[in-house]
């Protein structure tokens, strides 16, 4: 419980900080880049694997990037609540993705 406090807090954190510098386009990147793996006829790892290659690739925004990776230290039924409010306090805005919030859970 006081890992998954402090990784939260490490998350808010770092997007309460640097809110105005951020790419608005670079949450919605990986909303495509998971639509694609999951539209696909992959198998579960190469899915992963394709998710993974294409985010370190295609998203050059480090805040994004970093909530990414930081989500995959929580329980996967909390991922996608916890990167959705991290995209939403990023972008100042709603923020939702159907393919995300399928494959990260």
């Amino acid at each position: 419980m006081l890992i998954r406090q402090f990784l939260l807090c490490i998350v808010f954190c770092t997007y309460a900080i640097a809110a105005s510098a951020v790419d608005h386009t670079s949450f919605d990147e990986i909303c495509i880049i998971y639509t694609e793996a999951k539209n696909s006829s992959m198998p579960k790892e190469q899915r992963s694997q394709y998710i993974f290659d294409n985010v370190s690739t295609r998203v050059s925004n480090v805040d994004a990037l970093d909530a990414h990776g930081s989500v995959f230290h929580l329980d996967p039924t909390e991922r996608y609540s916890i990167f959705k409010q991290a995209a939403e306090m990023s972008l100042k805005r709603n923020w939702d993705c159907a393919a995300v919030k399928a494959l990260m859970e």
